[in-house]
């Protein structure tokens, strides 16, 4: 790769490539889920994911909100773009279509960071 930029007239940005760049830490909240999804009535746990989905014409991403009991979709948006606009959508979807418990419906999510699946977050 090098001989090849080189007689193309590139050349790669300096630096040390064994630096990496700082994690940014995201707060987060206990756990509510402890890694249990099973329930035993509908709207009591809610999970939300995004996914990118790669078209003739660009990427598209898809938020989907899923009822945990039901297995069923509540709620889903799709944009251009992974903003935060994608999410509250598909969440004002699953709101007005179900009626979750107040104070008991649980929404759990990933971290909101691509590729890093092991961090999560939980709202009530």
């Amino acid at each position: 790769m090098e001989l090849l930029m080189r007689r193309a007239g590139l050349h790669g940005l300096p630096g040390n490539r064994a630096r990496r760049r700082p994690r940014l830490q995201t707060p987060s909240v206990a756990d509510l889920v402890e890694r249990n999804f099973t329930r035993h009535a509908r709207d009591q746990l809610w999970v939300t994911d995004i996914t990118e989905h790669p078209t003739m014409e660009g990427k598209v991403y898809c938020a989907v909100v899923l009822d945990v009991f039901a297995r069923r979709v509540v709620g889903w948006s799709i944009d251009a773009s992974p903003t935060a606009a994608l999410t509250t959508h598909a969440l004002s979807m699953a709101i007005g279509n179900r009626h979750p418990q107040p104070g008991g419906t649980i929404i759990h999510s990933d971290h909101g960071v691509q590729g890093e699946f092991n961090r999560s977050s939980q709202h009530l």
